[in-house]
């Protein structure tokens, strides 16, 4: 604002002075104008550098604050989920310099990263809803348990990502069983998951990373499109959250159009599930392993530095060893 006020009174005082000299030659107002003109400028320049130096004070401290966090972080989490797979969840939209860092906390929290699936735009496309039903009606028979009667073909695929992300072999229930690597396998053959998504392994629990905020102003059009799709991926965090020990969404609530602001403005979905705001931020990083404990222990909220959230920070758990034979239900009963 400063740059662009100094050189707008920079043109003003170039085009005065031409019209005062035209008009008044070398009259007794010139040297008075100049000096005035040349005052203001001065005060303008002296304005600028003073705001200067305090945007990078201020950049400076906020550097601090995130290298403290950074670094204290282990202590903060203090092992929170040690034992933990986790899996991550990316939407079409979400920032993967996000989903690393927010890898990295939950590492630093003593969780293990079992894979990170990405999600297509044609799993929250409205466009697509009749496709995705016709798959959902091919993944029931691999689904253990089965979705209830009355399950959208939507929240069917969400539970079945679930199930293929955290159920366990019962014979070994380190390992991923048969029915969660053929869901797996149908999804990503379905284009519903990227091509490249895998897992290593079983997890416990599921971080969902949400899409990044618009940031020009939206269209009505737009806002009803997002509004879908937002829908479409509730839902999505709806059934995630009904398989494994839970589930969370990490992202922001950057008002009209962003996820959590839908997530949290509808009271039934807000009620199951989980999220963090302010994801881009190490604060909102570091909150999020602290939330997937307080999720787990049956206490998850609404946690960050926005209007909407429940509370900053989840109150501390200390959590059991995991059972991993909760997962590991057996074999799908069939027919016959």
């Amino acid at each position: 604002m400063i740059d662009f006020r100094y050189h707008i009174v920079s043109l003003i005082s170039v085009f005065l002075a031409l019209a005062v000299g035209i008009v008044l030659g070398a009259g007794p107002l010139r040297d008075y104008i100049a000096d005035e003109l040349s005052g203001q400028v001065d005060q303008l320049r002296e304005e600028k550098d003073v705001l200067r130096t305090e945007l990078d004070s201020a950049q400076a401290a906020l550097q601090d604050r995130s290298t403290f966090l950074t670094e204290a972080a282990p202590q903060l989490f203090n092992g929170a989920l040690d034992g933990r797979t986790v899996a991550i969840v990316e939407l079409p939209g979400s920032d993967p310099d996000v989903s690393g860092a927010v890898q990295a906390r939950l590492d630093q929290a003593g969780a293990t990263v079992t894979g990170t699936i990405a999600v297509t735009e044609a799993w929250l496309d409205p466009a697509e809803v009749a496709f995705r039903s016709g798959i959902a009606e091919n993944v029931v028979s691999s689904m253990n348990p089965a979705p209830g009667d009355a399950a959208s073909g939507d929240l069917v695929l969400a539970q079945a990502l679930g199930q293929a992300l955290t159920l366990r072999d019962p014979e070994n229930p380190q390992q991923q069983s048969n029915e969660a690597e053929q869901i797996l396998e149908l999804l990503r053959s379905s284009e519903l998951i990227g091509e490249g998504a895998a897992v290593d392994g079983p997890a416990y629990a599921t971080v969902v990373i949400a899409p990044q905020a618009p940031t020009d102003p939206l269209t009505d059009a737009q806002v009803e499109e997002l509004t879908a799709v937002n829908d479409a991926s509730i839902t999505l965090a709806e059934g995630l959250a009904e398989t494994g020990e839970g589930s969370l969404i990490a992202g922001t609530d950057g008002g009209a159009g962003t996820l959590l602001t839908a997530l949290r403005a509808n009271s039934e979905a807000a009620d199951r599930v989980t999220s963090v705001d302010a994801v881009g931020t190490i604060t909102g990083q570091v909150t999020v392993p602290l939330a997937l404990a307080a999720e787990i222990a049956d206490d998850g909220g609404h946690f960050g530095l926005s209007e909407s959230a429940n509370a900053v920070v989840p109150d501390r758990h200390e959590l059991p060893a995991p059972a991993p034979a909760e997962f590991a239900p057996g074999p799908v009963e069939t027919d016959g």
